[in-house]
């Protein structure tokens, strides 16, 4: 990898991009070990450029008239994709240029295609090593890697087809620069996230060794913080393994979690609703919906504040014990009465609750015969059911 040299910005400016492959790692002759494992290898008339994914400054650039011939190496059983082995010519007297290895005993380097793409590069390179395109295409760097000094020659526009390809190639060039930087930076949030976590349980543990010295107004305020940054101790598969001991302590979890927003948002929560705000509490540690259903239906045999309630339409909801569908009748149909008519949306915006809930509120009032409907192309309407009201009278 001798022959390599560090790219810089711009250096290839007016050359045309021929083919680009990702996922591809240089090894330098029959080394098995690599420190340019993952990145982006572009094809232009004149170089091969490889960009890493996780550091978009660390580019390699190598001439095309260092090249003797490539060999293709087809994939194996294990694997996605090819090798391509670079062959190379001795090192020019007149290399100037500085890169990654300062002197390497091999004369031949190894690319790695792991998502494949090396059938279509290899022809392409091949094709411009056959043509010399570097002997008739204006270059940035002479044959030994080295600037060319002299005056600075204007850059022709490229115009037609092969502009367009040029500047879709760059534009894919930039996005997977920006792509690889966005995963780098998650992948710091996480471990400041699972940092967060090892020390909110350090001090949960000092709380507890120092209740005497810490006020419970103190303590409860600090409790609800880690909450709310979502870094509390989840129950997880890996603590309790995927039987009936995990489901048992998520239910309890739950409880945990939802007793205190339930009785803020009127006693009952629609299971989406639930999935959101139980996810976002736990922070990195996500459930899947099959889960928390599962985790969900431990409530009501572990006796828990909570419960499950499944609606005749289908819809699932968690509602407090004490507050079941039947406690919400009388409320719903003291508000159609004064209201003179209502719709679930009318309802949900009063009540402070989902319109899903404050539809199934209406329906359920509806059934016990204390309201009734109005079913129209402007939509269902609940009214008073004056007809029952004038069958108490008149009894």
């Amino acid at each position: 990898m001798d022959r390599f040299t560090w790219y810089q910005a711009g250096e290839a400016g007016n050359e045309d991009i021929i083919i680009q492959a990702g996922s591809v790692g240089i090894f330098d002759g029959d080394q098995k070990a690599t420190a340019f494992d993952q990145g982006t290898a572009s094809l232009t008339v004149n170089r091969l450029i490889w960009a890493d994914y996780g550091d978009p400054d660390c580019r390699l650039s190598l001439h095309h008239s260092l090249v003797k011939h490539i060999d293709r190496h087809n994939k194996s059983m294990f694997s996605r994709g090819g090798k391509i082995v670079i062959h190379l010519t001795p090192t020019p007297a007149n290399f100037q240029g500085s890169g990654p290895v300062a002197a390497s005993p091999f004369h031949s380097v190894r690319l790695n295609f792991r998502q494949g793409g090396d059938e279509d590069f290899y022809k392409k390179f091949r094709d411009a090593l056959e043509r010399k395109t570097w002997l008739r295409t204006p270059s940035s760097s002479s044959s030994a890697g080295s600037r060319q000094s002299g005056a600075t020659q204007a850059t022709p526009r490229a115009v037609g087809i092969s502009g367009i390809e040029r500047r879709l190639a760059e534009q894919n060039t930039r996005t997977q620069e920006n792509i690889s930087q966005a995963f780098e930076d998650l992948g710091k949030l996480m471990e400041m996230a699972k940092d967060m976590v090892s020390i909110s349980k350090s001090i949960s543990e000092k709380l507890r060794l120092k209740q005497g010295e810490i006020t419970d107004d103190e303590t409860v305020q600090f409790k609800s913080y880690l909450l709310s940054l979502g870094v509390s101790d989840p129950v997880t598969k890996s603590a309790f393994g995927s039987g009936a001991q995990y489901y048992e302590k998520l239910a309890n979890e739950l409880a945990t979690i939802l007793e205190k927003p339930l009785k803020e948002c009127g006693g009952m929560m629609a299971l989406p609703d639930v999935y959101c705000r139980v996810n976002r509490a736990r922070g990195l540690e996500l459930l899947s919906p099959e889960d928390l259903l599962n985790g969900c239906a431990m409530l009501v045999k572990l006796n828990l504040p909570i419960t499950l309630h499944h609606f005749d339409s289908g819809v699932l909801v968690v509602q407090l014990k004490s507050m079941s569908v039947e406690t919400t009748i009388e409320p719903t149909a003291k508000f159609v009465t004064d209201s003179d008519s209502a719709t679930a949306q009318e309802l949900a915006q009063t009540a402070g609750i989902s319109v899903v809930l404050a539809k199934e509120r209406l329906l359920a009032t509806e059934e016990v015969g204390q309201i009734c409907r109005d079913d129209t192309i402007e939509g269902l309407r609940f009214y008073p059911n004056k007809f029952a009201e004038a069958q108490t009278a008149a009894s």
